[in-house]
């Protein structure tokens, strides 16, 4: 195999290994991993001192690589885009105004059996009953809030 082959499939493989960022599966990280292999082996075949100075140059382009991907790419344009830019350690997972809620009156716009959908000022809720059927246009009232679960009973 000639050297431009050799040194073709090591970058091939390392070109290969840096594209399973973009499009995961793991297909394209093994095939070039594989490839790099290949390539790496080839040249130890070809010769053991162009073997050795072929590794080590892939060693120490992969590491200089990861350290620039690491430092550079969160951010940059694609890097913003595929990294969370905010924790959500503030995050609540449930409407904080479902609150206000407790006590008032609507009307069941659906069947509630036992879930369903009420009216109460003029605003569609998500609510459930505490296991009785209530009929739709009945009016009901809203006697537990607890995060996003609102219970009801006919009025």
């Amino acid at each position: 195999m000639s050297l431009e082959t050799i040194i073709t499939l090591i970058v091939a493989g390392m070109l290969l290994i840096f594209c399973e960022v973009f499009v995961p599966g793991g297909i394209l990280g093994a095939v070039g991993a594989i490839v790099l292999l290949v390539g790496l082996v080839s040249g130890f075949i070809y010769d053991v001192n162009w073997g050795f100075g072929l590794m080590l140059g892939s060693l120490v382009f992969g590491m200089v690589g990861f350290w620039f991907w690491v430092k550079y790419f969160p951010r940059s344009r694609v890097g913003k885009k595929l990294f969370l830019s905010r924790d959500a350690h503030e995050w609540q997972g449930y409407d904080g105004a479902n609150k206000e809620l407790l006590g008032k009156q609507g009307v069941a716009h659906t069947p509630l059996r036992p879930a369903g959908t009420a009216i109460v000022d003029g605003k569609r809720v998500d609510v459930v009953t505490r296991g009785e059927m209530i009929e739709r246009k009945s009016q009901v009232k809203i006697i537990e809030v607890e995060g996003n679960r609102v219970v009801v009973t006919k009025a």
